[in-house]
């Protein structure tokens, strides 16, 4: 008996010794793989001013989150096509339904990140209106003003604090969430998923055709999981691990 517990012991110090390399070497192989951790906490979702995004807080999990929108190169290697509008290897692929972002993300072993996640990666410990501010600053993202009617590479316009480009503008993004206009004032505290069933998926951040105001960091649209359209695109997220 008394050796089981000393070997107990040992397994579990020689654990606790290896947990943070594992998670460095994972943090590395992300970086490696164009993400980002996003180390977990609490946040203030939405803005006051509609039922459609009522402050609330919430506490997530880490996670990772693609540094950059997917790319029509990485989409047309990884899936055989690329449907954009807007041609150039490095430009977001749009025209992308929610089930086809899906399913690129789960090729890589990745997935579409929450509404959650998404807002709390796009604010970067911000509560202004934007993640650099109250005020429209088009260093930051292409929209109509600047967009010339198209998409452009990503990451060419300065990124938010936690690294990630493209959070505003460019193109609105899918999220793996459901929309339900009054969710959030029953929303669960930790880790949301969104509604259990839906007609429509939450898309965010705005696009090149947008105007200032839907590239706030609340901002919340929504359209049809079927639906393709130049200004829909995406980014993965990915569990951290390990957990």
């Amino acid at each position: 008996m008394k050796y089981r517990k000393l070997t107990l012991i040992l397994l579990l110090l020689l654990f606790c010794a290896l947990a943070p390399i594992t998670l460095a070497r994972d943090a590395e192989s992300s970086e490696a793989d164009g993400m980002a951790l996003i180390s977990g906490g609490k946040f203030v979702m939405g803005r006051e001013g509609s039922s459609n995004k009522t402050p609330h807080e919430v506490e997530l999990s880490s996670f990772y989150l693609d540094v950059r929108e997917a790319t029509q190169a990485d989409y047309e290697k990884k899936r055989g096509f690329n449907p954009a509008k807007f041609s150039g290897p490095n430009h977001p692929v749009e025209q992308v339904t929610w089930h086809e972002a899906r399913a690129y993300c789960s090729q890589l072993g990745k997935r579409l990140p929450t509404e959650a996640e998404w807002e709390y990666a796009a604010r970067g410990g911000t509560k202004t209106e934007y993640y650099w501010g109250d005020e429209m600053n088009p260093d930051y993202a292409w929209f109509e003003e600047n967009a010339a009617e198209a998409t452009h590479p990503t990451g060419t316009k300065k990124p938010n604090s936690f690294g990630l480009y493209d959070m505003s503008g460019n193109v609105w993004e899918w999220t793996a969430d459901w929309y339900a206009k009054r969710f959030y004032e029953e929303s669960p505290k930790k880790d949301p998923q969104g509604p259990k069933s839906g007609e429509e998926k939450v898309i965010r951040g705005g696009s090149w055709y947008s105007s200032d105001r839907h590239l706030s960091s609340a901002t919340r649209y929504w359209s049809e999981p079927n639906i393709r359209n130049s200004n829909f695109g995406f980014r993965c997220a990915r569990d951290s691990s390990p957990k």
